[in-house]
């Protein structure tokens, strides 16, 4: 209770002692505080059903942070316009999140670990990877197959922290948001400033751009500029600069919401089409509209914000309104390490890991980077972080105008903030820029660094220049860390698919966005797998499950181009589509498109690339027929059925030949030398590698056993994700029995 009683004895001096702007809070109270737990509700989660392998039920919590922030402290120095947020009568900075908790409804059944998932623009991303089942209230609870959490005591907690995903005080059931406040200048009047969006048709549709923030004026148009192009290419660099026209016709619109947008008219062409040549616009046009805008929110609260509401469930018996802290009882809870428990825990969790998937991994590495592991005390949030296909990213969030949602593509998006040094866990000085830093810089200099995991996939070292994680950036290794590990899943597209199962691929009908079937291979039974590695790995000191990636030294981290990459030549295949697998032409002329990243300046609305600095990003060398042949290989490359691509190409109609993002490629194996006529092909067939299902059954289980070995799968999803699935492979590519 005494840290309780410090907080609330704070809080009440400064109110009465006369707070507000003449009488800030002093730099030596809190940096933040809970005000109040707002409890909106307690359930029994999926209607009272027990997970499969759980000891007992779950609960779910649904609340509300009422939370606050001190603006002179320290710890939040680096928070961006929270000096010019308002505060109340204590001087304090007030902000409100969501919160769900999926706790063991008794303690008796509980262990003392905290699981944080970072939620992904609202949506509790981890749910289906790590939890399994269905929603958490009314759902079904995770069944037996699936290797759950739950089964083994975690306490799940989700919080908000983007300031673009509004608050509704239904976290379970609804998104997971955020009421944070408006900056302002020191007179109350608006903070205006030039501000970017860009937009493509492929992703919001029509001629209507939504816009982050109010426009500062609905009639002065005079600093607006709102140009179209078809690529960002100029001279084979990815440059602002690349050749575009102005977009004239175009009105502000007010929406229902108070929300405001661009409606606007496409000119009659654009340049940068093939060849670069002018075409008529399309549904990949990028559209770019720099303007005025206004009233800024102080985004970068959603850091303070986790750090707070982690700090409290642990280590904090009630907030400082005198509620009480709903995970107190946890302190009669199994101890993580099972065994020499403490007799009487001062804390609620012995252990806590954060986690995060794509944008949210890329905000777990910036928490960590931008100083927020420590808490009021000095002592880690997270002594564990698993950021999961984060790549050499980190986030927009801790600026004035954030787009928080945003992140940096091939096409789409490029100049996005958060693509600059430093992109490795490594402290170095950064042989393009020269600038000395590293994501554990300010982490080292507080003993707070975290035992890390990054897991990424075959289309993060394409798509987000993830060799940028283990090299320095002028093509050289570099060695991690011992407190981190990185594990590349090849083969994948963005986040990872279902598995190969049946085999069977369509090829997309003319117009689909991309023009290849889309990578089946999967990557989240790889990430159950680690959770548990990873807590043994602090509680017990055990050593997880060797990185695996590619490397310069060993030669299989190499240039883009086809010879280095070693990549045969798909131009013209004939591959078998649909479930009577009928050949079909597969025309895939490689090009060796990446997400380029030069030192770029992003202090002013509109970025300025650096041409004469640019990173060197490296990718997978591959085996003869297109497949990786470096990081963790899934059954499926090492069994395979196709060739299976981090990239993709964007069809006709959404800027033909630029990078289709996210979606990695799948390119079938013919059946037979006789289902190859009428193409090129030397990717060997499936007849050559199987002489029936049940050989490829058979090799596929034992490429499953192999990883259950070295700790890369567990049995049950070694059983009931590729065993099972590997039995469904289709007659059509594999005839004999």
């Amino acid at each position: 209770m005494r840290k309780t009683a410090i907080l609330v004895a704070a809080l009440a001096c400064l109110s009465a002692c006369g707070g507000g702007d003449d009488a800030p809070p002093a730099a030596s109270t809190p940096a933040g505080v809970i005000d109040q737990l707002e409890i909106v509700s307690t359930v029994d989660a999926y209607g009272g059903a027990t997970p499969a392998g759980a000891a007992g039920p779950y609960s779910v919590i649904t609340a509300i942070v009422h939370g606050k922030l001190n603006p002179k402290h320290a710890d939040n120095a680096g928070i961006v316009d929270l000096a010019n947020a308002p505060v109340d009568a204590a001087g304090y900075v007030d902000y409100t999140t969501d919160v769900v908790i999926l706790r063991p409804k008794s303690a008796a059944t509980a262990r003392r670990v905290l699981f944080y998932d970072v939620v992904n623009r609202g949506n509790k991303a981890g749910m289906a990877t790590f939890v399994g089942g269905g929603a958490l209230v009314g759902g079904a609870a995770p069944p037996a197959t699936f290797p759950s959490l739950l089964s083994n005591g975690y306490t799940v907690v989700w919080s908000g922290w983007q300031s673009a995903i509004a608050q509704t005080g239904n976290g379970a059931s609804a998104s997971v948001g955020v009421s944070f406040p408006v900056a302002s200048n020191a007179d109350g009047s608006p903070i205006t400033g030039l501000s970017r969006e860009e937009f493509i048709p492929d992703y919001a549709g029509g001629t209507t751009i939504p816009l982050s923030y109010p426009p500062a004026s609905l009639t002065d148009k005079s600093e607006v500029t709102f140009t179209a192009r078809q690529s960002w290419l100029n001279n084979g660099k990815e440059d602002y600069a690349a050749p575009s026209v102005p977009v004239t016709t175009w009105d502000y619109v007010t929406n229902a919401d108070g929300s405001y947008s661009v409606s606007f008219t496409p000119p009659a062409a654009v340049p940068g089409g093939p060849g670069n040549t002018s075409v008529a616009p399309d549904a990949g046009t990028i559209y770019s509209f720099v303007y005025r805008a206004s009233k800024p929110v102080v985004a970068g609260i959603g850091f303070a914000a986790l750090r707070d509401l982690i700090s409290f469930l642990r280590n904090t018996s009630a907030d400082a309104k005198g509620g009480a802290n709903p995970l107190n009882d946890l302190k009669t809870a199994a101890c993580a390490a099972g065994t020499g428990c403490a007799a009487n825990p001062t804390t609620n969790f012995d252990l806590a890991i954060g986690e995060g998937i794509s944008q949210s991994g890329r905000f777990m590495k910036d928490f960590l980077y931008q100083g927020f592991n420590k808490d009021a005390n000095g002592k880690k949030v997270f002594e564990a972080m698993m950021p999961i296909i984060s790549a050499g990213r980190r986030t927009w969030t801790n600026a004035r105008f954030a787009q928080g949602g945003r992140w940096s593509k091939q096409h789409e998006d490029h100049f996005m903030v958060g693509d600059q040094f430093p992109f490795a866990y490594n402290v170095i000085t950064d042989p393009v820029g020269g600038t000395n830093d590293g994501l554990l810089k300010q982490c080292l200099v507080t003993s707070t660094c975290p035992n890390i995991m990054q897991v990424d996939g075959a289309f993060e070292w394409w798509g987000g220049r993830a060799s940028l994680v283990v090299s320095d950036g002028a093509g050289h290794d570099l060695t991690l860390p011992d407190n981190v590990r990185y594990y590349l899943i090849s083969g994948t597209r963005h986040g990872g698919g279902a598995g190969v199962t049946t085999g069977i691929v369509t090829v997309p009908a003319a117009g689909s966005m991309c023009q290849f079937a889309t990578s089946p291979v999967s990557e989240a039974p790889v990430e159950r797998a680690l959770v548990p590695a990873l807590e043994n790995w602090v509680v017990k000191g055990t050593l997880p499950p060797a990185s695996q990636y590619p490397t310069v030294a060993s030669g299989t981290l190499v240039a883009t181009g086809q010879s280095a990459i070693g990549f045969p030549d798909l131009s013209s295949v004939m591959v078998p589509s649909g479930a009577a697998a009928t050949p079909t032409l597969s025309s895939l002329a490689y090009t060796g498109l990446y997400n380029q990243v030069f030192v770029t300046d992003y202090s002013n609305a509109v970025p300025v690339a650096d041409l004469t600095k640019e990173y060197t990003v490296l990718v997978p060398k591959v085996d003869a027929s297109g497949n990786e042949t470096s990081g963790i290989l899934m059954p499926e490359l090492k069994v395979p059925v196709a060739t299976y691509l981090g990239w993709n190409l964007r069809g006709t109609g959404h800027a033909v030949g630029a990078v289709c993002s996210s979606s990695g490629s799948a390119i079938p194996f013919a059946v037979n030398a006789a289902a190859k006529a009428g193409g090129t092909d030397s990717r060997p067939t499936l007849a050559d590698l199987y002489t029936g299902r049940g050989d490829y059954a058979t090799k596929f289980g034992a490429a499953t056993d192999a990883l259950v070995t070295q700790g890369y799968l567990l049995p049950l999803d070694a059983d009931n994700v590729y065993k099972a699935g590997a039995a469904l492979i289709s007659p059509a590519l594999i005839p004999n029995p």
